[in-house]
């Protein structure tokens, strides 16, 4: 028989690992990635429907329950389609747990709220951007989820770990335009000492919108010719399906264009090279374009990041107020898609298609140049509207005398003194502002408009106050007679000093 009672639990037994027959199960799904055993702290996992390689490392120095945790979720993460270097991040993000849980003297299967919500607050404490804590926090829910799949989570009650850390709503924006324009005279420019692979990485991304995932991916396979005078490289995308197997695009240029004359040269001599290196490489690295100009492996993504950040150091690259910048392959994405929606050349719809994006919106994000370039591309903008230039006579609509005095009567019509009244319920006019200014001085010859306005408004309260009506059009009218009547008081005392200095 049960009870709503509680006890406390002095001490949770804790198992030495995962049950038997959950660790065999996860064997056998581990046998269809790799020759390896489940307590091996080394996979090296091959991947079957797309030829890829890849190894995973567990850490030996945490308790063998919780590495045991961290397998089966990474087993659960493979069989639902995540790519090896997803696993890779969330095994070192779970290791971040691992060693928060050890300096509290706990192990990951006492997880409860209170726990969560002291591992929210240890990781907001830390000089982290909010991306970066959620890494954390989807790593704990994770192994928190797989753990109770396990039937190893010694809690009462089911813990609420979906918690996030809110991310700034600024939108990404592209680097100056002068910013791009130094590095691009410093790829574009062949007498430049650049390594090869590099520089055609860079044009690669410059001519096209990839991601960087996908460019380093490209195999030597990638360049056809579909007709005369054409040629064509097919480039696989970032976002693969749950099988791991990319989709290649197809992306061509005129072989004897200015920029693409240069890029094809160089593409074909990275090939060359490239084929050159495949007999001294791993198996895991042949097959690719961007071997690496030094290395027996190809280029990764902090390889081309790290040179950018150099080149820029190297070179002096400047923003406009002429401080030292930097970029990254990301960032040429980003001026790629602002450079395509301001040339009214390739449609929006284009340029979402060779994105690769699955909607509008998503390419429309990316649409963000830098505040710099933006304001100057607005001002191209409305200096051909003028504005500033001569001004049309402000002519106000003349109406019948009996017209005007019913709109006057309405409670919600705005007088304005010596120059009429505007119906306009939503309009928020400059001059109240103006009014309300220490600086601003009234015309003296509109003394008697102020106080005939301020007669009139008084006598609307009245009214609205003996019909009981609405208390915001009262407020309304009782700011406007302030500020009316702070006109009068300017003009008196300005009269009075006047006068005071003829005498």
């Amino acid at each position: 028989m049960s009870s709503t009672a509680l006890q406390i639990v002095e001490h949770f037994e804790t198992s030495v690992g995962i049950p038997d027959a959950e660790k065999e199960s996860c064997e056998k799904l581990l046998a269809l990635y790799s020759i390896n055993s489940f307590d091996d702290y080394t996979w090296n996992i091959f991947l079957a429907t797309s030829g890829k390689r890849g190894t995973l490392y567990f850490s030996n120095q945490y308790p063998r329950l919780e590495i045991e945790i961290l397998k089966a979720s990474i087993l659960n993460m493979l069989s639902a389609g995540a790519t090896l270097s997803t696993c890779s991040g969330r095994i070192h993000d779970s290791f971040f747990v691992f060693d928060y849980f050890e300096s509290r003297g706990f192990s990951i299967t006492q997880l409860n709220q209170v726990i969560f919500l002291d591992f929210y607050n240890y990781i907001s404490e830390i000089n982290l951007e909010n991306w970066h804590r959620n890494r954390y926090l989807q790593a704990l829910q994770t192994l928190a989820e797989s753990g109770e799949m396990l039937g190893m989570l010694n809690t009462l009650s089911t813990v609420s770990v979906g918690r996030r850390f809110k991310n700034p709503s600024s939108p990404k924006r592209a680097p100056e335009i002068q910013v791009i324009s130094q590095v691009d005279n410093l790829f574009f420019d062949l007498n430049n000492d650049i390594p090869l692979g590099y520089r055609v990485i860079y044009f690669t991304l410059r001519l096209r919108t990839h991601r960087i995932s996908e460019v380093l991916a490209m195999p030597l396979d990638c360049i056809s010719y579909p007709e005369e005078n054409v040629f064509t490289i097919s480039v696989p995308t970032a976002k693969e399906t749950a099988y791991h197997v990319p989709v290649f695009h197809q992306y061509s240029f005129l072989a004897n264009g200015v920029c693409e004359s240069i890029y094809y040269k160089l593409l074909m001599q990275q090939h060359d090279y490239s084929l050159s290196m495949q007999v001294q490489l791993k198996l895991q690295y042949q097959g690719y374009l961007f071997v690496h100009p030094k290395l027996l492996r190809i280029i990764t993504v902090n390889d081309f990041n790290s040179y950018l950040s150099e080149l820029c150091a190297n070179n002096n690259v400047i923003d406009s107020d002429g401080n030292a910048t930097k970029i990254t392959s990301h960032d040429l994405r980003h001026i790629n898609v602002c450079e395509r929606l301001q040339s009214n050349i390739i449609s929006a719809t284009e340029t979402m298609v060779e994105c690769n994006h699955t909607s509008l919106n998503q390419t429309l994000g990316y649409g963000y140049p830098s505040k710099k370039d933006e304001a100057k591309h607005l001002a191209d903008i409305t200096k051909q509207i003028p504005l500033f230039g001569e001004q049309k006579e402000v002519r106000c609509l003349q109406i019948p005398s009996f017209k005007y005095e019913r709109l006057l009567d309405d409670p919600l019509t705005r007088i304005i003194p010596g120059y009429g009244i505007c119906c306009k319920q939503n309009c928020k006019p400059q001059f109240e502002k103006c009014i309300d200014c220490d600086s601003f001085f009234p015309d003296p010859s509109y003394r008697d408009c102020f106080s005939a306005t301020i007669d009139l408004l008084l006598k609307r309260n009245q009214r609205i106050i003996q019909k009981h009506g609405s208390n915001a059009i009262i407020q309304h009218n009782e700011e406007l007679i302030r500020l009316y009547q702070a006109c009068i008081t300017t003009i008196d005392a300005e009269n009075a000093r006047k006068n005071r200095g003829l005498s």
